[in-house]
């Protein structure tokens, strides 16, 4: 969420790909178990540039997967998309391009590059935690803003920790925890976090303002006006666009230019929403969240 209008008028959350060099035992299980074992042919990079372009729109283009490093072409997507546009990136960092990405990329056009541990799913693939932190700092020596993400999956609560000081002395100095949604030993999640796991989620948050609200049970905003498929799309890795995560109205295909984006805001008919942060980016009467700082008295 941005205090002064952003630079771009449109936001496209794109499922790139579903490849992915991670099997994390915590990924949503319609990633972990279909899509990540059909891997589909992507669109050449120049296609998905002309697209964007065709939108008339200066667009902010988050990517994920899958593993967005492991999109053919990627670098090269990268640079042509923010000749005009703005693009934000979930990755694991262990490609082996990110120096490559990092010196053909302009930093400015990139508003955020989410870097996830994933340390358990490291250390079953002898992934050393010092080559996470080189490619981090790679980045950051580059300009560009990068955060740290460690996912507080409920096995993971009690190393969580040191795990967080191991970082902190290789120089990953900017580190967001985020709350595990799914079903952990038939318990679903946020909700199912006891109260002494609240108090680590909330103490371990960092830059992220959003475990609170997940937490407090903001997981509906049924009929409320939402301008998710107005300027705000999700889209899939086949090219499709729908109205966010949670909701699949259609509205045609970016990869063929059959999109076309809905002209009025509508009220979210979602019973239960998937990515909080987007919700309270696109309502168009968001609620206010509590204050983090009051976070402390709570704990």
């Amino acid at each position: 969420m941005t205090q002064a209008p952003p630079p771009w008028e449109w936001e496209f959350d794109w499922h790139l790909t579903n490849r992915c060099n991670f099997f994390c035992e915590y990924c949503h299980p319609q990633i972990r178990h279909v899509l990540n074992k059909k891997h589909l042919d992507e669109p050449p990079p120049a296609l998905v540039v002309q697209r964007f372009d065709a939108l008339d729109k200066v667009c902010l283009v988050h990517m994920s997967g899958g593993e967005p490093f492991e999109f053919p072409g990627f670098v090269e997507l990268c640079a042509g998309l923010t000749d005009h546009h703005y693009i934000s990136i979930n990755t694991n960092l262990t490609s082996k391009d990110i120096t490559a990405f990092a010196e053909q990329v302009p930093p400015a056009r990139v508003a955020k590059i989410v870097a996830a541990i994933h340390q358990p799913e490291r250390e079953l693939r002898g992934l050393e935690l010092d080559a996470y932190a080189e490619n981090y700092l790679i980045l950051r020596r580059h300009g560009f803003d990068v955060t740290a993400l460690y996912v507080l999956y409920p096995p993971l609560l009690d190393r969580f920790a040191a795990d967080l000081d191991r970082l902190k002395t290789l120089g990953v100095d900017h580190v967001r925890a985020k709350v595990f949604k799914g079903v952990h030993k038939g318990v679903r999640y946020p909700e199912g976090y006891t109260e002494e796991q609240k108090a680590v989620v909330l103490a371990g948050s960092g830059e992220y303002p959003f475990n609170r609200p997940y937490l407090d049970g903001m997981l509906a905003f049924r009929g409320q006006a939402c301008t998710a498929g107005v300027t705000s799309f999700k889209v899939t890795v086949t090219g499709d666009v729908r109205r966010c995560a949670s909701v699949p109205t259609g509205y045609g295909n970016l990869y063929d230019g059959t999109f076309q984006p809905a002209q009025v805001n509508q009220p979210c008919p979602a019973k239960r929403v998937l990515v909080l942060s987007q919700c309270l980016s696109y309502l168009v009467e968001p609620p206010e969240l509590n204050d983090p700082a009051n976070d402390a008295d709570d704990l």
